[in-house]
């Protein structure tokens, strides 16, 4: 099976980026890209941050029993978001906090700042009732990623999508800004 070093050395580029920015804690969120008929995923209990070549599984696009071995846990939201969705590419999935805090007192978030609603306009935020690598969000997610390319995961974090990895991080990164410019605006106004 192809080794993909390229694919992986972006991803561990990109991983670094999302951990140092402050967009997940050390063992949270995952990365995934698409290449061909493979997904190249986190594997499961790797620090985002401090990945390496050998901390990725690789799979394919149906599910393999013994290829999906030690894989994030959360391969069943990637898969399904890869299978229903052929411009998508890459993945970027974080515990952002200023996110996941605006997750939990709205269904729609919505930027007030000039870059979030010009890149953003309005993100939906799904409810499920088992967050964590279920089929619940596996088969809502679809139904949103229609409207928005990054949904979030109501007390949970963001699923972002993308072409590539840089756009994936883009919609990740301005989404928290955009969050993190919320909360300020609310803690000044005192509301």
């Amino acid at each position: 099976m192809k080794t993909f070093i390229k694919e992986k050395n972006e991803m561990i580029k990109t991983g670094r980026i999302v951990f140092e920015a402050g967009l997940t804690d050390t063992h949270g969120g995952n990365i995934s890209i698409r290449k061909g008929e493979h997904i190249i995923i986190k594997k499961s209990g790797k620090m985002l941050g401090f990945l390496t070549e050998d901390d990725f599984v690789i799979t394919t696009l149906q599910k393999n029993e013994k290829l999906d071995e030690g894989a994030s846990i959360e391969l069943l939201v990637h898969r399904a978001i890869y299978q229903n969705f052929s411009e998508i590419n890459a993945i970027v999935h974080a515990h952002s906090p200023y996110t996941v805090a605006c997750s939990l007192i709205t269904n729609t978030i919505t930027p007030m700042d000039s870059e979030g609603k010009l890149l953003l306009h309005k993100v939906p935020v799904l409810s499920a009732t088992c967050v964590v690598s279920s089929e619940e969000v596996a088969t809502k997610i679809i139904g949103l990623l229609k409207l928005s390319p990054i949904v979030v995961v109501k007390s949970h974090g963001a699923f972002s999508t993308g072409r590539n990895l840089n756009e994936a991080l883009k919609y990740l990164s301005a989404l928290e800004n955009s969050c993190k410019i919320l909360s300020i605006y609310h803690s000044v106004k005192g509301s």
